[in-house]
């Protein structure tokens, strides 16, 4: 496995490559870098102010790099390409600390200022590729920054003002989507309530290459993580992102279709209703929709 930079001198070459490995790979685990939160969220803010400060963040920073590794329908990794955007510190809004916290993390501002790839050349080659793909997952770990971002990005416009605006939006870019952090609450011997990337890797003993919080190798350990999970994970957290629970994101559902909540249990008999995607049962524990008492 190796992690191959894009920069603007290489973007054509690699762009090149990416479409054809899309051939191939129908799976795409992702990862982006930015340059931080201008407004933080309370740990238990109604979910009115979480979308409200998702989109307010978001809205007022751009990207910097954008992690994708491809892996095939039975979870062999493929090829990882960290593309790198041009962002200016003297010009672009930034979080100070999240910068430092980058810088420490191996990225190089200097040659992100002068060698990163310009965002509409780079959305121009990658919509007109994935738009002739109608079948691709996109895998991320506590993905809505990052869902979020890239649908900035391939938009070129705001995020929408509602979260089923969101979803809507999302769901013309995004085939189906599965967020690992969600999965990792709810599957099958794990129930890992609050759990990052890293320590989740290690307790399914997957070793890192690269750098953590480089765009590149977070989305190779995604990957690598999701070949360890995937069989634990139930057909009813596709299309949820950890934090946005109450929309699905994907082609296949209503975004304006509100989910209520999600009710984690034991094992039992129970329907679902004829609307909610069907959902299957997981031991020792099972996800259900728990429609609102006016359905």
């Amino acid at each position: 496995m190796t992690i191959t930079p894009v920069w603007n001198y290489n973007f054509s070459q690699e762009i090149h490559c990416l479409a054809l490995s899309l051939n191939r790979y129908k799976l795409l685990s992702i990862d982006t870098e930015f340059p931080g939160f201008l407004r933080e969220t309370p740990r238990d803010a109604p979910k009115d102010i979480v979308y409200d400060d998702l989109k307010f963040n978001v809205d007022s920073t751009n990207i910097i790099q954008l992690g994708i590794t491809l892996m095939d329908d039975d979870c062999n990794i493929g090829p990882t390409w960290e593309f790198n955007f041009k962002f200016d510190l003297e010009k672009e809004t930034h979080a100070q600390s999240s910068i430092e916290f980058l810088k420490k993390s191996g990225l190089d501002f200097q040659k992100i200022k002068q060698d990163g790839i310009l965002r509409n050349v780079f959305v121009s080659n990658f919509i007109k590729m994935v738009a002739m793909h109608h079948d691709l997952k996109w895998v991320t770990f506590h993905g809505t920054y990052d869902m979020a971002h890239v649908l900035k990005l391939f938009t070129g416009n705001t995020l929408p003002n509602t979260t089923g605006g969101f979803a809507a939006k999302a769901s013309s870019f995004f085939d189906k989507v599965v967020d690992l952090k969600l999965a990792a609450k709810y599957s099958e011997g794990l129930n890992l309530k609050d759990v990052g990337l890293a320590k989740l890797s290690k307790i399914l003993n997957v070793r890192r290459l690269g750098e953590a919080h480089n765009a590149g190798s977070d989305s190779l350990l995604t990957a690598q993580v999701y070949a360890r999970m995937k069989e634990h994970i139930g057909d009813g957290l596709e299309g949820i992102l950890y934090g946005l629970e109450e929309v699905r994101i994907g082609r296949s559902y209503n975004p304006y279709i509100m989910i209520p909540h999600l009710r984690f249990g034991p094992c039992a008999s129970y329907t679902i209703p004829v609307h909610w995607h069907h959902v299957a049962p997981m031991h020792p524990c099972y996800i259900m929709y728990v429609p609102h008492p006016m359905m």
